[in-house]
């Protein structure tokens, strides 16, 4: 493992395991109950982190709202399954009245406002850089840190450059059974390309 992929996301199972989740607008949980990162990690195969916040418009007002189907039909198709999958929020929202409006219609976890430095250090989230936002990282609970590709169980650093690309061309569903968005490296350039040129223009 080279010393740069060991650097993104280096020891992020310990860091969400002493993380405390806050629920969204979901019946998947109880209502407000707080739920421990460890039982996440437990319960779930699949994880993904959602880095976003409410000044950025893709996010806002494509990304969010997309996202929010996509999540209904992966728990319609995995939810029962040994493959379960959580969506976890983590703000870059600038103030925690920008955080409670962006995560209240969202059915899925969120780290709680004031705990989420550490993982946007752990994956080098650039918070003010509109063209790297939002960042959706894929990771795999099963593998240690020998895991997948030698990547720590990180299977997509940034699922999003592909995954919007994707939003244009299919639906919900069929983005949700493609699910967990491994990428070619070819793939992921273009789409990268894509993506940039998009955010450009907003």
């Amino acid at each position: 493992m080279s010393s740069g992929t060991r650097a993104l996301g280096y020891n992020w199972r310990n860091i969400l395991a002493n993380l405390s989740l806050q629920p969204g607008d979901s019946e998947q949980h109880e209502a407000k109950d707080i739920i421990s990162g460890a039982d996440i990690l437990r319960d779930n195969h699949y994880i993904v982190l959602y880095f976003g916040c409410e000044w950025h418009g893709v996010c806002k007002n494509q990304i969010n709202p997309q996202l929010i189907k996509i999540y209904h039909h992966l728990k319609a198709i995995r939810g029962n399954t040994e493959k379960d999958v959580e969506i976890v929020y983590v703000s870059i929202d600038r103030d925690v009245k920008a955080f409670e409006r962006f995560t209240s219609t969202m059915p899925w976890l969120m780290v709680q406002y004031d705990d989420k430095e550490q993982l946007i250090a752990a994956f080098q989230v650039k918070k003010d850089d509109a063209r790297k936002l939002p960042k959706i990282v894929v990771l795999d609970t099963s593998n240690d840190q020998n895991g997948i590709m030698n990547n720590g169980g990180i299977i997509n650093k940034d699922a999003f450059p592909e995954l919007h690309l994707r939003m244009n061309k299919s639906s919900d569903e069929k983005l949700a059974k493609q699910f967990p968005w491994r990428v070619s490296a070819a793939d992921h350039a273009c789409a990268g390309i894509c993506a940039l040129m998009f955010c450009s223009i907003q």
